[in-house]
C-alpha cells in the first residue's frame, strides 16, 4: 500500500529516499506566473528549485491586465515595461543553464487567473507556481484573490509561495492607532 500513496506525491517522496519512481515524469513543465511585486519575487528562487529537481522547463507568465473606460482601453503597465519582466525572468533561467520560454498576455481586469489556466492547458504544463501575499483562507475567498481562483479552476497542481517574514509587509490594520 505504500507505493501508489507516496507515488503521488514525489516531492515527499524524493525527500524520503524513496527510489522507486525511474521514469516517472512529473513535474516537466512548470509556468511561473509573475506579476512584478515583491511576493512575486519570491516565486522564481522556488520554481528554480524544483526545476532543477525534476529536469523540468519553466514557462513564465505574465498577465497584463487592461480594463475599457467609456471611450478607451488602458492598462497600468506599459507592454514594454510587462515584457522586459518576462525577459529578464526568462535571461536569468536560462543563465542558471534552464529552459525556458516565456509570454505577457493581455486580458481584460478580472480575468487574470482564466489566463493562468489556460495558458498552463495550451502549454502542456504540469505545475503552476505562483504567489500569495500572505491572506488567510477567509480573507482570500473574500476578496477572490487570483491564486484562490487557479487553485479551484486548474486541473493541475499549484505549487503556492507565501512571502517570507522578510519581504512580507509590516501593516497595523489590526492594532488600534493611540487616536482610536
Amino acid at each position: 500500500m505504500g507505493t501508489p500513496a507516496l507515488a503521488s506525491h514525489s516531492v515527499l517522496v524524493s525527500s524520503l529516499g524513496y527510489s522507486g519512481l525511474e521514469g516517472f515524469e512529473m513535474f516537466k513543465h512548470i509556468l511561473v506566473a509573475i506579476d512584478g511585486s515583491t511576493y512575486s519575487q519570491e516565486v522564481l528562487p522556488v520554481a528554480i528549485e524544483v526545476a532543477r529537481k525534476f529536469d523540468s522547463e519553466i514557462f513564465v507568465l505574465h498577465v497584463s491586465e487592461h480594463d475599457k473606460g467609456r471611450a478607451v482601453i488602458y492598462s497600468l503597465e506599459t507592454p514594454a515595461g510587462a515584457a522586459g519582466m518576462v525577459g529578464d525572468a526568462v535571461k536569468k533561467l536560462r543563465d542558471l543553464g534552464l529552459a525556458a520560454k516565456g509570454q505577457v498576455r493581455d486580458m481584460a481586469a478580472g480575468h487574470v487567473a482564466k489566463a493562468i489556466v489556460e495558458t498552463a492547458e495550451a502549454n502542456g504544463i504540469d505545475l503552476i507556481v505562483m504567489g500569495s501575499r500572505g491572506l488567510s483562507d477567509v480573507q482570500g475567498l473574500l476578496l477572490g484573490s487570483v491564486t484562490h481562483k487557479v487553485m479551484q479552476a486548474a486541473g493541475i497542481s499549484v505549487l503556492v509561495v507565501r512571502p517570507s517574514i522578510k519581504s512580507a509587509p509590516v501593516t497595523n490594520d489590526l492594532v488600534p492607532s493611540s487616536r482610536d
